[in-house]
């Protein structure tokens, strides 16, 4: 039997590309299985069994950015966590171990390499995080999201092959047209599961500003479950009062293919779901997301001419207003920041991903 160990997590957006790596290459030898590993904390815990895959644990946490009496406990559980690291790997046996960022990275990859088995990590965003900057110096592949990924893992035999994406959104792209034929634009809000505090209260304030486009603007904003009741009384005191405010949006494919024109974050996932709709988008990277990873996501983009970037410093209910108007405002400019979106997308990532796994699982 062979088997494939991935290591990795704490966030969806380490976790699905994972998770759609995994079914693909079980998908191609029945024999073949895949076992995760992570930690406590991460959200694997929650979605790496709902997917049918059998997850170990073990206990490390960060080092970058933590300080004082954080730090120390992280660093005495090291030792700890590697050990755990080795006795998993010991355990399954697998033919390659692939990493895909997050804590358990580490541990598991030096374990891997020290017991000789093959190993390749999966950068996902423009800046690498520590863990894969420092695990590509010895790894024997590395596969990467974004091309600008490359110098920063100074790897010069890395391969680019996308973000691996969920085939509905790549699905809905050839069946939900933009629409071309009413006078309602259909603008999407959103800053993931959670909402985003900062995303809401700037919408909530350029609501003024778009009142012009009441009768062209239709929008929906998600606002996460903490903020629903305050974001909907700012609608229902504006012009813009028939919004759907909602928690939470499901399927995300849905309602992505559905708009024009989408307000988001720059995570890596995300970023590949609107190249793989084809969708025109202002983004507003997390300020502190680690290395500003975000913000390089969406520079790729906007040079790509797919997409306004506002960064947090920035941003302002006008700010916002008059970039929505903008887009918005020009049907020939959605359309070619939609165009430029889908021309950034590399349908075949998760392919090309499982044949390098392949390729170094065989050599």
């Amino acid at each position: 039997m062979t088997t494939l160990l991935i290591a990795g997590g704490g966030t969806g957006g380490h976790i699905y590309p994972a998770i759609a790596i995994a079914r693909e290459y079980v998908a191609r030898d029945a024999s073949r299985r895949v076992v995760f590993v992570g930690t406590q904390k991460g959200l694997e815990t929650q979605i790496v069994p709902k997917a049918g895959f059998p997850l170990e644990l073990i206990d490390v946490g960060g080092l970058k950015g933590k300080g004082g009496a954080d730090l120390l406990r992280n660093l005495f559980r090291l030792p700890r966590g590697f050990a755990q690291a080795w006795s998993h790997v010991g355990k399954h046996r697998p033919n390659v171990v692939l990493g895909v960022g997050g804590y358990s990275s580490g541990p598991v990859l030096v374990a891997a390499k020290l017991r000789g088995v093959p190993t390749i990590i999966h950068e996902q965003n423009a800046f690498p995080g520590l863990t894969n900057r420092i695990l590509a110096r010895f790894t024997k592949a590395v596969a990467v999201a974004f091309a600008d990924a490359l110098p920063r893992l100074k790897r010069t035999d890395g391969v680019v092959t996308g973000n691996p994406i969920r085939k509905e959104f790549f699905d809905l792209a050839t069946h939900h047209k933009q629409p071309t034929t009413n006078n309602q634009q259909r603008l999407l809000l959103f800053g993931g599961s959670q909402g985003s505090r900062i995303l809401n209260d700037t919408m909530s304030g350029a609501l003024l500003f778009l009142a012009r486009l009441k009768d062209t603007l239709d929008i929906v904003h998600q606002t996460g479950p903490a903020e629903l009741q305050k974001v909907r009384q700012a609608y229902s005191q504006s012009v813009f009062a028939k919004a759907r405010v909602v928690s939470y949006l499901d399927p995300m494919a849905d309602e992505i293919a559905a708009a024009d024109l989408v307000v988001s974050r720059a995570g890596a996932m995300t970023i590949g779901e609107l190249a793989a709709v084809g969708r025109a988008s202002i983004l507003v990277p997390f300020a502190a997301a680690t290395n500003n990873h975000q913000e390089l996501n969406a520079r790729v983009m906007e040079r790509a001419g797919a997409a306004i970037v506002i960064t947090e410093k920035e941003l302002t209910p006008e700010k916002l207003a008059a970039a929505i108007s903008e887009v918005i405002g020009d049907r020939e400019r959605v359309m070619r920041m939609g165009e430029a979106a889908k021309r950034t997308a590399v349908p075949e990532a998760t392919k090309n991903i499982v044949d390098l796994i392949e390729r170094i699982q065989r050599n």
